[in-house]
């Protein structure tokens, strides 16, 4: 008998127990005719206590009706669709779901808004941790990846391998809105939103290229000291780029690198626009980011954009569900949803 871990339990296994900077390793072979453990005892015998978040229920699939079991410590979630290739990795004795079947699973579970940044985290270089968790290996309370978990690419293709798989759909509309290389969690709620369309809340600008690389002549090298620059949000075709600067630096050392750094792409004709964790945090200051971009980018936002509409408050409230302790890492400002 087989356990196959899903939903959150597995995204929690993606984030805390992945190894950072090593390669996902073989998938496994899974078919639907598999027996599945379901009940409280085989499941909690077969999971290894790291794999267990505390104080929630164990989520396991399993490719049946009837082999669904109804436990407070188990959460059986019944699949009976086809099995995409690289459904499952297997570790620790378990069977995980892969990221791009998380993504797929969790399309079912999650609004929109905050299935759309569950692919930025997926596809990008950030660990989003809960506060007070730590990832095993790292000393980091804020650790990231040298390579993400998974891409645009092989999401899309794993769906479109999923038949008619439940969440198939939504999966696809909010895959729309993902971007690839994010950075950090603050990236990815600038970007959703300057660019996340009118109807979901956004500013709907065109999609940046993130943390992309900004060529620089031999002058620009010697201002910005180094030989290669990234912007964090990047529009090449404009020459923008959006700086996200967290409220506190890491130091004197550290923001005079980040000053250089711009300066440097500045002087091979680049618009840098700065932004900080007050200004994302605060609705009204944050429009005045997306105004400036906007004109860089010779876009005319739509009126719908500047009102103080239900879907801007609903966008804002889901991020910061989504992603509840940044506030409190980066400013100690009224709550997001605020305007």
């Amino acid at each position: 008998m087989k356990t196959f871990l899903s939903h959150e339990t597995a995204l929690d296994y993606w984030r805390r127990h992945f190894p950072l900077d090593s390669e996902l390793g073989a998938p496994a072979r899974v078919s639907g005719a598999e027996d599945c453990a379901s009940c409280k005892k085989d499941v909690a015998g077969s999971v290894p206590e790291e794999l267990v978040i505390p104080g929630s229920p164990i989520d396991v699939l399993v490719f049946n009706v009837d082999s669904r079991r109804r436990s407070s410590s188990v959460a059986c979630h019944v699949w009976q669709t086809r099995l995409p290739q690289n459904s499952f990795y297997r570790t620790r004795g378990v069977y995980v779901s892969s990221p791009e079947f998380v993504f797929l699973q969790m399309a079912s579970v999650l609004p929109i808004e905050q299935l759309v940044a569950l692919g930025c985290e997926l596809c990008g270089r950030y660990v989003l941790l809960p506060k007070g968790a730590t990832h095993l290996g790292s000393i980091d309370a804020m650790p990231t990846r040298l390579t993400p978990l998974t891409s645009t690419t092989r999401i899309a293709s794993f769906l479109e391998s999923a038949g008619k798989a439940k969440g198939k759909a939504k999966a696809k509309r909010a895959l729309k809105y993902v971007v690839d290389d994010s950075r950090s969690p603050m990236e990815t709620i600038t970007y959703m939103l300057l660019c996340l369309p009118v109807m979901l809340g956004g500013y709907g600008l065109p999609k940046p290229e993130m943390n992309a690389p900004i060529e620089l002549d031999d002058e620009a090298r010697s201002i910005a000291h180094r030989r290669h620059c990234e912007g964090d949000l990047c529009w090449p075709s404009a020459k923008l780029d959006i700086e996200y600067h967290g409220e506190v630096h890491v130091g004197a050392a550290q923001m005079k690198s980040d000053v250089g750094r711009e300066l440097g792409i500045e002087h091979m004709g680049w618009r840098v626009i700065t932004v900080t964790s007050p200004q994302v945090f605060d609705a009204d200051h944050f429009e005045t980011v997306a105004k400036e971009a906007a004109s860089c980018l010779r876009k005319r936002l739509r009126a719908a954009a500047f009102e103080a509409t239900a879907q801007r408050m609903n966008l804002r409230y889901e991020l910061e569900r989504w992603m509840p302790d940044l506030r409190g890492r980066n400013s100690q400002r009224a709550p997001m949803s605020s305007f």
